[in-house]
Parts: structure tokens; sequence; C-alpha cells
């Protein structure tokens, strides 16, 4: 009996020793199970990610698409040119224009405002184009330029908006001193030298005509 007994016992560690290297075998296989559900699902959120930011990319270049026009590049340099010409004419006449010709001061401070504007919007313009090409040919593998591209081009907008606001200002304040401006006495309130007056009615007209070109130009 104690034999038997002993047979028994070592046949039974024996099966639990048969039985062992199973279980083991399928806790492993278990175990790999786990890691390649979690590898699929980083995979998963990988691929979202990337779909996502060339979302990013496509609506990107699409918003500025029409930003690169060649009709706006031309508008771009004309509207430099502008407003370096503002800027030049109205330094000159900052200080040389007499204290009783307020209409003239008033016209001076807006022309340079709206010259330092419009090269303002010009780099701004120029710095978009180059965002959006990097951007373009980097694809998703540089979002900075994505994001440098958003900021310049929203950069752009409001520079436009304050910029047509002070040239219409401009256009009416000019245009209201046609009837009445003065080239010789100084001591009237409505005098300003002819230069600065034609200047300035040039550049608010042509601001006009740029607003409605630049509209053309975004159909």
């Amino acid at each position: 009996m104690y034999k038997i007994h002993r047979d028994g016992e070592k046949e039974g560690l024996k099966a639990e020793k048969k039985r062992s290297p199973t279980k083991g075998d399928d806790d492993d296989k278990t175990k790999v199970t786990v890691v390649q559900m979690d590898d699929s699902e980083e995979t998963r959120r990988l691929e979202r990610r990337k779909r996502t930011q060339e979302d990013m990319v496509a609506d990107f270049v699409k918003i500025l698409e029409q930003m690169m026009n060649p009709r706006q590049a031309v508008t771009s340099f004309i509207s430099a040119a502008t407003g370096l010409a503002a800027v030049g004419v109205g330094t000159i006449y900052l200080y040389r224009l007499p204290d009783t010709a307020l209409s003239a001061k008033k016209l001076v401070v807006v022309l340079i405002i709206y010259g330092v504007l419009q090269m303002l919007l010009a780099t701004a313009y120029f710095v978009t184009c180059m965002q959006t090409t990097i951007a373009v040919s980097k694809g998703v593998k540089d979002a900075f330029q994505i994001v440098v591209g958003l900021l310049v081009a929203l950069v752009y907008v409001a520079i436009s908006l304050v910029s047509m606001v002070v040239g219409v200002y401009g256009f009416y304040k000019a245009v209201a001193l046609v009837s009445s401006v003065d080239y010789l006495d100084i001591t009237s309130l409505t005098y300003c030298p002819q230069i600065l007056f034609y200047t300035s009615l040039v550049v608010f007209i042509l601001h006009i005509v740029l607003i409605a070109t630049k509209c053309c130009c975004c159909k």
C-alpha cells in the first residue's frame, strides 16, 4: 500500500509537472495576445493623428491658396510701394507744417500710419506665402511651419482690416479738403503743401482701387 501510494504520488507529481508547461504556455500566449492588441490600438491612434495632420495641411493650403495668386502678389507690391511713398512724404512734412495748418497735420499723421500698415501688410503677405510653401513641401513632418503660417495669416488679416479703415478715413479727409485747400496762405487752417495734398489724394484713391482689385482676386 505504501509503494502504491508513493507511485501514485509520483505519478501525480509527474502529471502536475506535465501540466505546468502547458499552463505557462497558455499564459504566455495570453500575454502576447494582449501586447498585440495594444500595438494594434497604438497603430490606429497614430494613423488617426497622421490623417488629422494631413487634413490640417490640406485645409491650410486651401485657405491660403488664393493668397499666392500672382495678382495678389502684384497688388502687394503696389501696396508696399504706396506705403513707402506715403511714409516718405509724410515724414518730410511732419515737422515743416505751421501750427495753424491743422488739416494738413491730420493728413500727414494718417498718411504715415497708412504707409506703415501697408509695408507691414506686404511683409506679412510674403512671409505667409513662404511659410505656406515650406508647409506644403514638408507636409506633416514639420507642424511648426503650419502653426507659424497660420499665425502670420491671422496677423495679415488683422492688419488688412485696420489698414482698410485707415485708408478709407484718409480718403475721406483728402476728398473733404479738395474744395477748401489753400496752397499759399500758411496761416490758413486749410493750408496744405501741394505735393502733400496730391500725394495723399493719389495714395488714398489707389487704396480704394486696390481694395476692389483684391476683392476681385479672391473670387
